[in-house]
């Protein structure tokens, strides 16, 4: 890979043979320099967000030999194109500029239809229909990594920093927030679809549910012996589903934490997962590069898709439930048709890496961002499968 950008190991000052350990105290050292609330430089934030995506990176073993594997200069298959009867019209409505900092997550309110995001830096904003800013506050402690809005001005968002999770639940201008403390460093978080609770996953085999308003855990579970590296919720919060640095995804009752099918015909580390909205898929992302999509009800495999350069980090369904989006750290965002297996769209929407990707509530209109701070929203149309 030819860059003049710094390799996460120039990041974090280590070696490429280093060790996690050495890892985990060069984070730690940086973080205390660096850390927006510690450091008075007006790049802190981007420094911390590179920091940290370097860190994430190298910390987990599959993810940073797919890393060394692109840093050798390793080639993919070129993919092949299809043309669907069926295209999914895709157009660039507006860029929103307004975040200072890397863009984690973007969603919009069922019923005003107000898209929301969040930049790393915690500061939230709300966007009118002609893009501009309507509304912003900056949320206190923590880095947000995830966030999602609910009818009648509710927002509930999440985040993590080593084993604490923090969690912010927004009601008109009422903010509330708790911390818990995870066993060991948390790798991921998911809201669920009605935002009462929040999945989190750690490095140490280690799932929970905590109740988004009080925090009391719900459950507490330890998986098999991989790093919990996915989390996602189904939209009516009847299941939950976790995916594993061991190639495999979990189904379980989102309320009780009852063990219901697993899937392992993966065959990478799981970095992102989606249910569709009428529960008939499960799409999940791997480090190979692909997106497998899955029958729920009976955990076979429907299709396998490729079509991104690097990692996928979001995955999310258009309210059709056939129709997915995906967002890639190369910078481009995909378009799948779930119940075909083809793909409709490829866009290169930045050449920084893209971290989200959402879909309004009426399917009309898509919202991607991530490290490079734009916001861009599309208008989508798409015929029936």
């Amino acid at each position: 890979m030819t860059t003049s950008a710094p390799t996460h190991y120039e990041v974090l000052g280590v070696g490429s043979s280093a060790d996690s350990e050495t890892i985990r105290k060069a984070y730690r050292r940086l973080a205390q320099k660096h850390h927006p609330d510690v450091s008075d430089s007006p790049d802190a934030h981007e420094d911390m967000a590179r920091i940290n995506e370097a860190f994430e990176t190298l910390i987990d073993q599959a993810r940073r030999e797919e890393y060394d594997a692109i840093l050798a200069g390793a080639v993919r298959e070129t993919v092949q194109k299809h043309s669907p009867k069926n295209p999914v019209r895709i157009k660039l409505m507006r860029r929103l500029y307004g975040h200072k900092t890397p863009v984690y997550a973007v969603s919009f309110a069922p019923d005003s239809g107000a898209l929301i995001s969040v930049g790393f830096d915690n500061e939230v904003i709300w966007w009118n229909d002609g893009g501009q800013r309507s509304r912003q506050t900056k949320l206190e402690s923590g880095n947000i990594s995830t966030l999602k809005a609910f009818a009648e001005d509710r927002v509930v968002a999440a985040g993590s920093s080593d084993s604490q999770v923090n969690v912010w639940c927004l009601e008109n201008d009422q903010v509330t927030t708790w911390k818990g403390v995870h066993e060991e460093w948390v790798s991921c978080l998911a809201i669920s679809g009605d935002g009462n609770a929040v999945a989190s996953g750690s490095i140490h085999h280690h799932l929970r549910v905590c109740d988004s308003t009080t925090g009391s855990a719900r459950f507490s579970l330890r998986t098999e012996d991989a790093s919990v590296t996915a989390v996602a919720f189904s939209p009516d919060g009847r299941f939950l589903a976790s995916g594993t640095a061991n190639a495999k995804v979990a189904i379980r009752e989102a309320r009780s934490g009852k063990w219901l099918r697993s899937i392992d015909k993966i065959r990478s580390v799981v970095t992102a997962i989606a249910f569709s909205t009428d529960n008939r898929y499960l799409a999940v992302a791997g480090v190979d590069l692909s997106i497998r999509v899955f029958n729920l009800d009976t955990g076979e495999l429907v299709k396998m898709l490729y079509g991104h350069g690097r990692p996928i980090e979001s995955i999310a369904f258009h309210p059709n439930g056939w129709l997915f989006a995906s967002a890639s750290r190369d910078g481009t965002i995909g378009l799948w048709n779930a119940a075909k297996g083809i793909g409709n769209v490829r866009l290169e929407v930045s050449s920084r890496p893209i971290s989200c990707v959402a879909f309004s509530a009426d399917g009309t209109k898509l919202a991607v961002s991530g490290q490079d701070r734009i916001v861009r929203l599309f208008e989508v149309t798409a015929k029936a499968s």
